[in-house]
């Protein structure tokens, strides 16, 4: 049979549903700045060629597209399998077709196209890209510090039947293959052998090419005459790395750059009324929590501690601290997604009663509760630990803060090095990362309990989502964790899931507002300025 897996378009008008349609929509004349509430493709016309668009942001690491800090700039220059997109659910990219033949469900095979081409200059020399390189970059990406462990986790064997065919079984039926082939970009490896990894040297297969990378300061991308689509219709993108936020609103007034991502209200109204920009609402993917790792402190195993700080965070205040009474309350699985809570049982769930926080913290010998929150200094990280610490310290519990630079916080974070921690998650693309995170042993099902709570009653729902296809069941199954997880009371805690507001000039015309600027695999937007 030919299988699919995408977000069906009902799925996604439910997500699109919850991101405020019916908000302000405000219009502008004479040429001044306006607001839309929209989740579909801004401005018409027919896509022209030709033009620049300038991107601003505040930093800008590595190239390296499987290490964490090349992540962002990846689908700027490299192929994948299938895409996850924010429009269409689940395409194929170098894959034209999949389906799973046998009726155990425990194999895929993929017909590859065969237009996709490496870099001319040595050492690809424009080669076309083959089912082998998919293997070899597979194996690439299990080999690298923080790889998905759901490649040894559920895959059992891939291979290369030919230049254009492409075979994976898995250890039993894994309703996320897609997505982690879709996390998977594929690289020529005689580049990597030849330079040692991809940090500075670039040699994909994507949209794109580095005309001149200067790290922490510039990135030029031009189009890349041999990808296999039409788009890019732009000539080239071009990221610069501006000191902070104040310095790229002054850059978007002033129209030295063309785009700027607001992660809140507050940024988007230092903008807001510059002629001839649109600025477009969206509820942003990025979802808040907070993590109490058990294994590193060990009241946090105690459930009458857990429950303690659950009641005494105030995410109401929050969100209007935060992001100024601009995000909605998130349950387990936030709720851009259709197998979210509903909203009103999410609300039901987080009543503050600072009193009954009191009485747990006696109960478990706790009453002068102190823990460390660990935290990055990047976005709004520093800001929730504080209305958090004030929270807590109501029910009589002392939150030391200690912060660190974005890299050695990622990297001992994802060790496990802390007590606690307050971050946002990344704007994933389905709910499968969301509702696996809450398994005791993580989403990948390591040996290793990260956070030192265990509730096999959770975990065994959450292997059942993992091998079922059907959506209703799944939503039915999703539905039943997350009101364990909520009555366990973490040790994840779900906070809020914010609107992102997408700052850009009239003339940028076919762009998608998301969180992930002019959309994640999706670069067929243009520049009109007749």
């Amino acid at each position: 049979m030919l299988y699919r897996r995408p977000i069906s378009r009902r799925r996604f008008l439910a997500g699109s549903a919850s991101m405020g349609l019916s908000a302000l929509a405000l219009a502008a004349c004479g040429g001044a700045g306006k607001e839309e509430a929209r989740t579909t493709p801004v401005g018409g016309g027919q896509p022209q060629r030709g033009g620049k668009v300038r991107w601003p942001s505040t930093q800008l690491l590595g190239l390296d597209p499987m290490m964490t800090e090349g992540v962002a700039v990846a689908g700027f220059f490299y192929s994948y399998m299938v895409q996850l997109t924010d429009w269409e659910g689940t395409v194929g990219d170098i894959a034209l077709t999949w389906e799973v033949p046998s009726d155990d469900g425990v194999e895929w095979v993929f017909k590859l196209r065969n237009d996709a081409r490496f870099p001319e200059a040595p050492p690809t020399n424009g080669r076309t890209l083959v089912a082998s390189d998919v293997a070899k970059s597979i194996d690439r990406n299990k080999s690298l510090p923080g790889a998905s462990e759901s490649w040894v986790q559920f895959v059992d064997s891939y291979e290369a039947v030919d230049d254009v065919t492409f075979k994976i079984r898995t250890k039993k039926p894994y309703a996320y293959l897609l997505w982690l082939l879709g996390i998977c970009p594929i690289v020529p490896l005689e580049v990597v052998e030849q330079f040692g990894d991809l940090r500075t040297k670039v040699a994909g297969s994507g949209p794109f090419v580095v005309a001149q990378y200067e790290r922490s300061e510039m990135l030029n991308m031009t189009r890349n005459p041999l990808y296999y689509h039409e788009y890019p219709y732009i000539d080239e993108f071009d990221v610069r790395v501006l000191a902070d936020e104040g310095s790229i609103q002054a850059a978007f007034r002033a129209n030295a750059v063309d785009v700027y991502q607001a992660t809140n209200r507050l940024k988007a109204d230092a903008v807001r009324g510059t002629p001839g920009t649109t600025i477009s609402r969206y509820l942003n993917r990025a979802y808040a929590n907070v993590r109490l790792n058990g294994s590193k402190f060990e009241p946090f195993k105690d459930e009458r501690v857990r429950e303690a700080i659950d009641l005494a965070i105030d995410r109401q205040s929050l969100i209007d601290k935060i992001q100024f009474g601009d995000a909605e309350l998130s349950g387990p699985v936030p709720p851009v997604f259709d197998t979210a809570l509903p909203k009103e049982e999410v609300q039901a769930a987080y009543k503050v009663d600072i009193q009954k926080a009191k009485q747990l913290l006696s109960a478990a010998n706790q009453e002068d509760l102190r823990f460390e929150m660990f935290v990055g200094t990047y976005q709004d990280a520093l800001d929730q630990a504080a209305v958090i610490k004030e929270n807590l310290s109501r029910a009589g519990m002392t939150v030391d803060i200690q912060a660190a630079e974005l890299g050695t916080w990622i990297s001992e974070m994802l060790a496990g090095n802390f007590q606690a921690t307050v971050f946002n998650h990344l704007p994933y693309m389905t709910d499968d990362i969301p509702l696996q995170l809450l398994h005791s042993r993580g989403d990948t099902r390591t040996e290793r309990n990260y956070l030192g709570v265990d509730d096999p009653q959770a975990d065994a729902l959450l292997d059942q989502i993992h091998e079922t296809l059907d959506d209703a069941k799944r939503k039915e199954l999703a539905w039943e964790v997350q009101r364990l997880v909520l009555k366990r009371h973490g040790p994840t805690l779900l906070l809020y899931q914010p609107y992102g507001y997408f700052c850009a000039y009239d003339y940028i015309k076919g762009y998608t507002p998301s969180v992930y600027g002019f959309g994640l695999a999706k670069y067929d937007y243009w520049i009109d300025k007749g």
